[in-house]
């Protein structure tokens, strides 16, 4: 694949994934915020962006992604418990948050 094509399709998740955000954010924006480990101050800037602003920025070449996965070691605890009592999802989820 080609290096053009890479930062096209880089871009055009940057768009999709800063549209899904300003639709949270309108949603419900307390549980966005949250979510997406965002204060007030991005979250009333993202959700003001116009279209044509939202594109100029998704047309960055660089990810406007950032995982929020934790350490490798935490990560694989959770994940490589053989144990599964059903609480593997909330301790993803608690994982998650607490990055």
């Amino acid at each position: 694949m080609s290096e053009n094509r890479i930062i096209a399709e880089l871009q055009e998740l940057n768009l999709s994934y800063l549209m899904l955000v300003q639709k949270l954010i309108a949603e419900d924006r307390d549980t966005a915020m949250f979510r997406l480990k965002i204060d007030e101050d991005l979250a009333d800037l993202i959700e003001g962006l116009s279209a044509k602003e939202l594109t100029l920025l998704a047309r960055q070449p660089h990810s406007l992604l950032k995982p929020s996965l934790g350490s490798v070691e935490q990560l694989q605890a959770v994940l490589g418990n053989k144990r599964d009592t059903g609480m593997q999802q909330t301790h993803l989820a608690m994982l998650m948050a607490s990055v």
